[in-house]
């Protein structure tokens, strides 16, 4: 027996024939199933436009089944669905949309430049001194603290010695 041609949209095999396979893959069956096997990866502005264009399937609405399937002149998708397309489609033309100034982006060692010179020169600011720890007023009373629970000063952290660990 001679070669065979296994169709993967058709689920069939036949004759692997020139004439035979130019008739398969004109035959209005396997045109059918290999537009329902691409339909799956349209992308979501395709789907609502189409679907867009299309009146409601009266049948699929009340029902539930259409025999026609992705081969139906109408519109299997409710309202809900249709919204929810509309929702992904602006997601997607959102996230594609990119502002860039008509300057161009400022360079960023120029930012940190500015940044730090303004903060050098910020000598008509008055200084705050907050304290950098308070301790809660229940352990006033006790004169023996753990380090742990001590006041922090700026002399405790410039005196204090870590020891190494591991």
């Amino acid at each position: 027996m001679g070669k065979t041609y296994y169709c993967d949209y058709c689920d069939r095999s036949f004759k692997d024939d020139v004439e035979a396979r130019k008739k398969h893959l004109s035959s209005l069956q396997h045109v059918k199933n290999r537009a329902n096997h691409y339909s799956v990866f349209k992308d979501p502005e395709t789907i609502l436009k189409e679907e867009n264009a299309k009146t409601a399937c009266k049948r699929y609405m009340t029902v539930g089944d259409c025999a026609f399937g992705f081969g139906c002149r109408y519109s299997h998708y409710t309202p809900h669905m249709i919204w929810e397309l509309q929702q992904l489609v602006a997601i997607k033309n959102f996230k594609g949309l990119t502002v860039q100034p008509r300057d161009g982006w400022p360079n960023s060692e120029d930012i940190i430049k500015e940044y730090f010179e303004n903060m050098l020169d910020s000598s008509g600011t008055e200084e705050l001194n907050y304290p950098v720890w308070s301790i809660p007023s229940r352990l006033m009373n006790y004169p023996y603290l753990p380090p742990s629970l001590q006041p922090v000063t700026s002399e405790r952290m410039i005196d204090c010695n870590f020891s190494k660990w591991g």
